[in-house]
């Protein structure tokens, strides 16, 4: 066999038992900046495979422009993989999650193998670019910034609230929450919400949405009038 093979197969397959790591180690929550780092670290083993393993072959073997055509779509299905949105759903299924970390690391070997293969050096230039991709994500990918602009808030009395609008604070939440804490509360960067109702009384829901320990955001009350805090608190205990 040679090196370059054997050195391709080594970090294949340690970039592949990396990826599998959320199947041994679930619920772990990370923040979306370091899940854009571990992705970066899986792409790096990916795009180095692919580019070792087409180096290990014959010049004369170099593919034509369709493996250029494919190592330049391997980066965009990558990005569509680390899509924010989506990791609340993986962290509550390891096997989920497990399959996006492989789809990352196929896709990078994709990426790597393609370009090396159509041209010698091409297979850097997009390994590097499917890496470099991941490490900017770091800065915000996919992470819509706060809404400092309230919807139109349910009527009000003066110096007291009405009872939970559950439908506005549904509205409220989806604007100013679910970039965090996911869907229908299901979690993400922020912890999940559902069952809340379990651990918090609305009193309770409120005081902490009034007043939240960092890094959650104060909303209140330059966002969410108090209304508008009994609303998303009337909301959340309805999470199942």
């Amino acid at each position: 066999m040679k090196k370059q093979t054997l050195a391709a197969t080594i970090i294949l397959l340690a970039t592949v038992a990396f990826a599998l790591i959320p199947l041994f180690r679930r619920n772990v929550d990370f923040p979306i900046p370091v899940h854009h780092a571990l992705h970066a670290a899986m792409m790096a083993g990916g795009a180095l495979a692919g580019i070792f393993f087409a180096g290990s072959l014959m010049r004369e073997r170099r593919g034509g422009a369709a493996w250029l055509i494919v190592a330049m779509f391997a980066p965009v299905f990558a990005m569509l993989l680390m899509w924010p949105s989506e990791y609340s759903y993986f962290e509550l299924h390891p096997y989920g999650h497990a399959a996006e970390h492989l789809g990352l690391t196929f896709l990078a070997f994709v990426a790597g193998y393609g370009g090396q293969r159509y041209a010698n050096g091409i297979g850097w230039a997009f390994g590097i670019g499917i890496v470099a991709m991941a490490l900017l994500a770091i800065g915000g990918y996919g992470v819509g910034p706060a809404i400092t602009t309230p919807v139109a808030a349910a009527p009000s009395q003066s110096n007291a609230t009405a009872a939970p609008n559950v439908t506005h604070g549904s509205a409220l939440f989806t604007q100013n929450c679910a970039v965090c804490h996911g869907v229908g509360g299901a979690g993400g960067e922020g912890p999940p919400l559902k069952n809340e109702r379990s651990r918090k009384t609305l009193a309770a829901a409120e005081a902490w949405i009034e007043n939240p320990a960092p890094p959650m955001p104060k909303l209140y009350p330059a966002t969410l009038s108090a209304q508008d805090v009994a609303d998303v608190a009337g909301y959340v205990e309805t999470l199942r």
